[in-house]
């Protein structure tokens, strides 16, 4: 990166420039990007002195674009460098690169952060976490640093997997008055941010305590409490909406929650030490409803013993009624009456948007009868003594019976869904109404995964719409029923994106983000597919820039490809370059002789050259002196390939001789560079015209060169290895570049 000519790019240059190029960083050996945020760009390397893996955070040129803006956030990493706690992520080192860059370097911690994890059935797990959290927070609020950034991304696991707090980059101090950003913006995260640091005020730790909140819900729910796209609406919630309630089998968790959760900071937790009370209660507090059973039986152990007396006299109405009702099945049944219902043939089925699935579809769940023994729902009769039942547990009654006669959003006011709200506004947070809404769920799956499937987008849109209704209704947060349905969506827009990405169709991966938008799911739940682009080059496709260069390797995951030269640099190519810098020829020797008499160089090898043959009398100084100009000409990092790298590209191996293969070591000069045979990726060996120097020997007093050149036919072939001080007139070079993801998809 350092050859490159930073000085004279802008902001917005600088920040594409380390998207594509390694920084150089002294005493650090940049090894790749493992990625970038909002605010700065994460690199793996390697601490030379002590041969250690560390992380490199370098600050983005757009984030501090101006040099008040450095020297404020240098001043805070310096401070937050000093903090000392097991529970904190240590900063190595501060420091600038070069044209001004900040960067700081911390341990790489490689388990994986908290959102990559499953902590929903392992409240003892999210207990331990949040005890090492606000361990770490108490500590640093006593040094006068606040956090203003904790969320799941920044909270890591260790080698030991214990979880530490990281990037405080955008911390600030209570006793520093001065803002990195200015009064009135705000920063952080806005799935995370308390509602006076939206709002842009100077905060003190309680909004540390906020967002730990926002924290503990995600762990427990496995999703954030409040979701919208746009980040001013997003704020407002978090500033005017209630905490949403948690599952039944963590409502021992609530309090803790709505606390630190509270809308202004006199409300919340005074401190983390306070918090960690509280917590240890929450450790403290038995909980039989762990399990899924176990739960069931809490809440309707609950419901029992919360009815009055003379509620017992319909609960036993109801067990007659039950009563009644299966024993008229069982004669039904006995008779040769279906005991199936449903709408006739030609009307949709259950719901307003597709027929119910049959048997013939391969759909165990719903299934209907034939035809020929349905009933028509004009002739439907209504269940017997409804009328006798109180009206929340005939709406009760009345949803089951629907949705077992498929009948889920239709006829409106009379459908499964309808019975199921009404029940609820009668009954209010009643386990069996909860265990109807999953039943309905469980329903409509399958005539949701039908209009996927046959892309009626428009039918699917209008059942999520009638989900939404009773998951906000209800409050059914946490429901596998209901994540299983919403799975189904994000699985039809996933295998979307796979079928585009595994067909290179950039049409097809527009129209599958597209669908994703329309369809409501966020792009976070289709990675890594959804951000992953369409590859539009391959292997031998030519790359666009001043000095040709063809790709030989692809990029792999972080892994840059490579791309080489096809044949050597010319005679013509490389006159330009000496003629623009001026620089001097340098000595020349013969490779097969030890003193060479005549006076050569790479003007006059010896004998007679055409522009286009391959260049030589060329040291490798001089190679690396071309690669540089070249690079500032073009926009581009060039280097000399490393021996693997030429042989990966020319397929030359190490036992290759003259005269094999339709190879000719001709004792009479160089030919055209393009001569000879080419490679299926489009690269030209030059096998038999010049050796080529490769890159991965610097300040070496014996050089190896690669290859086979014109000289090799004689019977001595001395010089596999030459003093690199000199040229030799049979050997050339050709340059390679490193080949970004992004230089190969198409965006």
């Amino acid at each position: 990166m350092s050859s490159l000519p930073c000085q004279d790019l802008s902001p917005s240059e600088l920040d594409e420039l380390l998207s594509a190029v390694l920084p150089e960083i002294p005493g650090y050996r940049v090894v790749r990007l493992l990625g970038r945020g909002g605010m700065s760009y994460v690199y793996l390397g390697i601490e030379e002195a002590l041969d250690r893996q560390v992380a490199i955070k370098v600050i983005s040129p757009l984030a501090l674009n101006d040099e008040v803006s450095r020297h404020r956030f240098e001043k805070e990493a310096r401070t937050i460098a000093k903090l000392q706690h097991p529970g904190i992520v240590a900063i190595h080192a501060v420091g600038r690169m070069e044209w001004g860059l900040l960067y700081y370097v911390m341990p790489y911690l490689s388990n994986g952060h908290i959102g990559k994890r499953d902590l929903r059935s392992d409240q003892a797990r999210v207990i331990g976490v949040l005890r090492a959290l606000l361990g770490a927070l108490d500590y640093a609020h006593a040094q006068g640093i606040v956090h203003r950034d904790v969320k799941a991304e920044n909270v890591l696991f260790d080698q030991n997997d214990r979880p530490m707090l990281t990037d405080f980059g955008i911390a600030t101090s209570r006793r520093d008055r001065s803002r990195m950003t200015g009064a009135g913006t705000a920063i952080g995260s806005w799935g995370y941010m308390a509602p006076e640091q939206a709002r842009g005020e100077v905060v003190d730790g309680r909004a540390d305590l906020y967002s730990v909140g926002v924290l503990t819900f995600e762990m427990l729910t496995g999703r954030l409490p409040f979701h919208n796209q746009d980040t001013v609406a997003l704020a407002l919630m978090h500033a005017m909406d209630p905490v949403p309630a948690l599952p039944p089998d963590k409502a021992h968790w609530q309090s803790f929650v709505q606390r630190a959760m509270a809308k202004t900071p006199e409300t919340r937790f005074a401190g983390a030490r306070e918090m960690l009370v509280a917590l240890d209660r929450i450790a403290l507090t038995p909980r039989r409803s762990d399990s899924p059973q176990g739960a069931a039986s809490v809440r309707f152990a609950a419901w029992i013993r919360a009815l009055p007396s003379a509620a017992w006299l319909a609960v036993a109405a109801v067990l007659v009624l039950i009563t009644v009702l299966v024993t008229g099945l069982m004669y039904r049944r006995s008779s040769g009456v279906s005991d199936v219902v449903a709408m006739p043939a030609q009307a949709p089925v259950a719901v307003d948007v597709l027929p119910a699935p049959t048997r013939a579809s391969g759909l165990s769940e719903p299934e209907v009868a034939p035809v020929s023994q349905t009933v028509a729902a004009d002739d439907e009769p209504e269940l017997p003594g409804l009328s006798e039942l109180p009206p929340g547990e005939a709406a009760l009654l009345t949803a089951g019976e629907q949705i077992r006669r498929h009948r889920l959003t239709q006829p409106a006011g009379a459908s499964a869904m309808d019975a199921l709200l009404e029940a609820h506004r009668l009954l209010g947070r009643d386990a069996r109404v909860t265990a109807q809404a999953e039943r309905w769920l469980g329903a409509v799956r399958p005539y949701l995964t039908k209009a996927l499937q046959q892309r009626d987008d428009a039918a699917a849109k209008a059942m999520l719409a009638h989900v939404e209704r009773i998951e906000t209704t209800l409050t059914l947060g946490g429901n596998a029923a209901l994540d299983a349905l919403h799975a189904s969506v994000v699985e039809a827009v996933r295998n979307d994106l796979r079928t585009a990405l595994g067909t290179n169709d950039l049409e097809g991966l527009r129209a599958a983000r597209a669908r994703a938008a329309a369809l409501d799911v966020e792009p976070a739940r289709l990675e890594p597919e959804y951000s992953r682009q369409v590859v539009t080059a391959n292997i031998g496709t030519s790359l666009e820039g001043a000095a040709t260069t063809v790709i030989v390797r692809m990029p792999e995951g972080d892994q840059p490809g490579l791309a080489v030269m096809p044949a050597p640099v010319t005679q013509q190519e490389y006159r330009v370059f000496a003629t623009a810098t001026g620089r001097a020829a340098s000595p020349c020797r013969i490779r097969t002789t030890v003193m060479t008499v005549k006076t050569r160089n790479w003007k006059d090898p010896g004998f007679a050259q055409a522009p286009d043959h391959p260049v030589v009398c060329i040291s490798p100084g001089d190679a690396r002196a071309y690669a540089v100009w070249l690079g500032q000409r073009d926009g581009v990092t060039y280097r000399m390939p490393g021996t693997a790298e030429w042989r990966l590209a020319t397929g030359v191996s190490s036992d290759a001789a003259c005269g094999g293969a339709g190879v000719h070591c001709e004792a009479e000069g160089t030919r055209a560079a393009t001569a000879g045979g080419r490679t299926p990726g489009g690269v030209y060996p030059a096998l038999g015209n010049v050796r080529e120097w490769p890159g991965d020997c610097i300040d070496c007093r014996a050089h190896p060169v690669l290859g086979l050149g014109w000289r090799d036919g004689s019977p001595s072939r001395r010089g596999e290895e030459v003093n690199p001080e000199f040229g030799y007139d049979d050997v050339g070079f050709r340059l390679v570049r490193e080949v970004p993801r992004a230089a190969v998809e198409q965006r």
